[in-house]
Order: C-alpha cells, then structure tokens, then sequence
C-alpha cells in the first residue's frame, strides 16, 4: 500500500493586513473535503492560531491531529536556542490547555530546520517532525529550508547530521520532491500553491511516472479562500476543485491516507520488530 500524508499550515497569512485569520476562520472549506473522503490529516497549527481559535481547533481535533507550527511563524534561524525552547514549551502548555494531551507532530515555519532543533522536540515530548527538504526544489528556489539532500520517506536522523539516517527516537516525515521528466535537480514540491499554478494534469502526469511510495501533499489554511496577489491564482472555490479531484485520484492509484501519529506508530511498530 502506498502512502499519502495530507496536511495543513494553519498560520497567519503574511502581509495580508485584512482578516490575517480568513482561511483559519473558514478552514472547513478544505475539511469538509477531507470529511468527504473520509482521509486522515494533519493539521500544523501556530500557537498563535491556538489563542486566536481554540474552540474551533478542538472541533478539528474530532476528525484530523492538530500538531504543532511552533509558537509564531518565524524563521528558527533567525531565533536563538533560547526563545527556540520557550516558544515550544509555551506551545505546548497552550496545546495542553486547550485540548488536554500533548502535541506528537512538529513543523517548522518555513521548513528552517537544523540539528539544534531535534534535542528541543525530544525533550519536549515530541514523536516526529515534518520539516526536511530533502531534496533541491526546482522552480521554488526561494524554499529557505533546503539545506541539502536527505531520504525522501520516512527516516529516523542522526543526531549530528539530521539530514543522514540514524538513530534519533523522533521520526522525520519530509517533503515529496516529484522528479520532472527524471532529472536530478528538477524537483517540483508536491503543495497546494503548485498545485494551483500548473493545475492537476501535471502533477497526475508526475505521480503516474513516478509512482513514489511516499507522499507528502501540503496546503495552506488559505488555499481554499479567494484572495488577491502574489500566489493567489486558483485560490479559493478553484483550488477546492482542484484538491477534490486529486484526492479521488490518489485514492485511484492505491494511496493509503495516514496522519503523522499514524505514520509514526506504522514505523515505531516496524523498528520495535527489527
């Protein structure tokens, strides 16, 4: 069976000065087709998501995981270790209060992510992270999380190179870099603002030739509402479209919808047996 890890960047869109929260306030757009198809998700929520809306992240958490985006969407790189920990122990007291457990799944903003990091996440209870670029993503230069090839399925780090196998407790769950016409270094990142710009039938064409085992397809909480400016194209009632007609056909070629948690216990269970 293969697999699809499905997931949400529910966040403060950035330079949007008018209603900053619109696609968490009409998340539902997006869910209700998730619900539809009955999948599994993931939905990474900042801390400041969690002030703004607890009760309506306890009404996701009855269908999808709600893991962590850290505390404020900001660059890791550009925050010592310091505010690094208190910006994960703050969000994980703030996720404890609201829904009653603690967190299991982390991404960071941007997907900035170093060795520094891990240490933090294991500390604080953390199961996995979904963070790595594992490889160079062509057109989307401007990604700042690359920093360098890393498997590109579900591995266990190292604890000195976080990009090699190894033999850290957390789990990385990273980015589907999709090979276009099978050339080393142009990858097209399997998310949502792609998947609006070049439209299904590329990225059909692309998992058929490709056939990954793994997969991992991310949006934004505000993909599924229309708005205005750079990366708008196909936002909105488009994009809803778009991602219903995907999901039936990733279901078509044998895809197997699991959370992060899901996806962690699969391979937990599989490391045990070894």
């Amino acid at each position: 069976m293969k697999t699809c890890f499905l997931s949400i960047d529910a966040e403060k869109r950035e330079g949007q000065k008018d209603q900053p929260f619109e696609g968490v306030d009409n998340l539902d757009n997006i869910l209700n087709i998730f619900r539809k198809h009955n999948v599994s998700a993931t939905i990474f929520v900042t801390g400041e998501v969690l002030e703004y809306a607890p009760d309506l992240v306890k009404k996701w958490s009855k269908d999808f995981e709600i893991a962590c985006h850290n505390y404020w969407h900001v660059q890791l790189d550009k925050i010592n270790l310091a505010e690094r920990e208190r910006q994960v122990k703050d969000f994980v007291n703030l996720y404890k209060g609201v829904l009653g457990y603690s967190p299991k799944g982390f991404r960071a903003p941007r997907n900035v992510i170093d060795n520094e990091q891990f240490p933090i996440l294991e500390r604080y209870g953390f199961l996995y992270d979904s963070s790595v670029l594992p490889r160079y993503s062509w057109p989307v230069r401007q990604y700042e999380g690359y920093r360098g090839r890393a498997p590109i399925s579900p591995y266990y780090p190292a604890r000195d190179i976080y990009r090699k196998k190894g033999d850290m407790k957390i789990l990385e769950v990273p980015e589907s870099p999709m090979t276009f016409l099978g050339l080393p270094l142009l990858n097209v990142p399997l998310v949502a603002t792609w998947l609006r710009k070049w439209g299904n039938k590329v990225f059909k064409l692309l998992l058929i030739s490709t056939k990954p085992k793994y997969l991992n397809f991310n949006m934004h909480s505000w993909d599924g509402v229309k708005f205005k400016g750079k990366g708008s194209k196909n936002s909105g009632k488009e994009f809803l479209k778009q991602l219903n007609e995907m999901l039936e056909f990733f279901k078509k070629i044998g895809y197997e919808f699991k959370s992060g948690e899901q996806i962690y216990e699969e391979f937990s269970k599989n490391r045990g047996q070894k």
